[in-house]
């Protein structure tokens, strides 16, 4: 067997085929991003009320307004400042014949008998107001949305060994077309079970991937470019969900929001084609021959030669490698090895909380962009382009000042944050400038988890020895997903406490 690390050194850590290689990867991760925000549009849920005929028929009431119709049908609830949209006051409709000698607000309310009517400004269809979303069954869309990161869970644990076995290329391809799949069954679904379903299926297959894809990348670089390269991975998310909310500006219903984001992932298919498999994995998997050819196509790109004295060099220091590890190779380490002793339980513990709070965080914030004061489109812009500055400020103060330095400072400006928003904005009323300063205070908050979330990854792979490390950053992996199923459950307390989620958030970051 081969020792790549010889071979990568003689290639160059990084040159113009391992550029090429990160940046076409990297591709899959701006689709990822669609995906894993994406409620934030097609399950927006909009200003609703019932359906009151013929109060809201225009042809019988044509000097009504919507505020009128609300006014007389609609009760009002002072605790949440708002119209409950869920009932309407119970007096019979069947005698309004064009005046308003029907209307009795003081009558008792009843729930909706004629359906829902929904704003639709800003959408003309999402899954909310097609599968009617709201009131008793609101849930499901709480339960769909933690039913993606349920996906994630599925994926990590199916798709981590499935990538080891038979390839990054072969698990990103295989599982590419999987997510396609259900992408694209997705944007035809009409029950919300279906919906449910797909979209489980659209996490796990996506996530398996995200594993094809990330490893691969961190076995082509150099040592020192694994860091730069993470982030820049990390990057297309965030300009994903960007795109994302271009896509949804454009195409205002769910179904075609879906359709055009299946259309755009479909060149990756083509990449994970013609791309050839991690010349690392090869190697290791003892298959010389294909890895001696994947390794001589990256030195014709990198314009390099690699010679008989680099191959027997690469040789020589397997046979070494092999030596001095033979007696460490015959022990089988699994996850519970990182809890038999009390340090190292202790170390373990700690990193799990932290992807916990990394993910219960970052995701209920960038979930939540709908409920900021403001335009959707332009805040889900805003947290895309706060992400990608949290990533520059990582890349330059990474290695200058340290992980653990450098992921308190994150997390405790993300918690500074989100709790200087929650009391901006309890005392804002209606004043425009207290109103923007929570928002902007919000922004703050996303760039300090985002840069939080991102070093997690570097930070747990360095503190664990070599045996250990991947059972670590699984470990954390499978935190990290109890943190993004919980997340959607926290936002939905705002129906009750409008400040209670960013709170929460806020605490946790602290």
């Amino acid at each position: 067997m081969v020792q790549f690390e010889v071979i990568l050194e003689a290639l160059g850590q990084i040159g113009p085929a391992q550029i090429i290689i990160c940046v076409l990867w990297s591709y899959y991760n701006l689709i990822a991003g669609f995906n894993s925000l994406a409620t934030v549009f097609i399950a927006y849920t909009p200003d609703v009320r019932c359906n009151v005929p013929p109060l809201d028929n225009s042809a019988v009431y044509p000097n009504l307004t919507e505020v009128d119709i609300l006014n007389f049908t609609t009760p009002y609830d002072s605790a949440s400042d708002e119209y409950n949209g869920c009932y309407r006051y119970n007096y019979d409709l069947n005698t309004c014949d064009g005046t308003l000698s029907c209307v009795n607000q003081s009558a008792s309310t009843v729930k909706c008998d004629n359906g829902y009517h929904y704003d639709t400004s800003i959408f003309t269809e999402t899954v909310v107001t097609e599968f009617d979303l709201i009131c008793g069954d609101k849930y499901l869309n709480t339960v769909s949305t933690s039913m993606y990161y349920v996906g994630f869970l599925i994926g990590s644990i199916v798709f981590g060994n499935f990538a080891d076995a038979f390839g990054r290329k072969l698990c990103s391809l295989l599982t590419c077309i999987g997510f396609l799949g259900c992408m694209f069954g997705l944007a035809f679904s009409r029950s919300v079970a279906l919906y449910i379903v797909l979209r489980t299926a659209i996490a796990a297959f996506g996530y398996g991937t995200t594993i094809g894809t990330f490893v691969y990348i961190m076995e082509i670089v150099g040592m020192k470019w694994r860091t730069f390269f993470g982030m820049f991975y990390q990057t297309f998310f965030a300009l994903g969900y960007m795109i994302m909310g271009g896509i949804a500006y454009n195409w205002r219903d769910w179904h075609e929001i879906t359709f055009v984001s299946t259309l755009l992932g479909i060149p990756f298919l083509l990449i994970a084609l013609i791309i050839p498999e991690s010349p690392r994995w090869l190697f290791i998997k003892k298959k010389d021959k294909q890895g001696i050819k994947v390794s001589k196509l990256l030195a014709r790109i990198n314009k390099v030669e690699l010679t008989d004295e680099i191959w027997e060099r690469a040789k020589e220091a397997e046979k070494q490698i092999s030596t001095d590890t033979s007696n460490a190779t015959s022990v089988k380490y699994t996850s519970l090895d990182l809890f038999k002793t009390k340090a190292t339980t202790l170390v373990t513990l700690n990193v799990m909380f932290n992807w916990l709070v990394n993910s219960l965080v970052y995701y209920g914030v960038s979930l939540n962009a709908g409920a900021l004061a403001g335009d959707l489109f332009v805040n889900n812009t805003l947290n895309g382009v706060m992400e990608i500055a949290s990533y520059i400020i990582c890349i330059i103060f990474m290695d200058r000042i340290g992980r653990r330095i450098l992921l308190s400072a994150s997390l405790l400006v993300a918690g500074l944050g989100l709790l200087a928003s929650v009391i901006v904005n309890v005392y804002a009323d209606d004043n425009e400038s207290l109103i923007t300063l929570g928002v902007v205070f919000s922004f703050i908050g996303k760039v300090g988890i985002s840069g939080s979330f991102a070093i997690i990854y570097n930070f747990t792979s360095e503190l664990f020895p070599t045996v250990l490390r991947s059972n670590a950053v699984g470990v954390g992996s499978f935190a990290a997903r109890i943190g993004g199923i919980v997340a959607p459950y926290v936002i939905s307390l705002q129906d009750y406490v409008s400040w209670l989620p960013n709170t929460i958030f806020g605490v946790f970051g602290e």
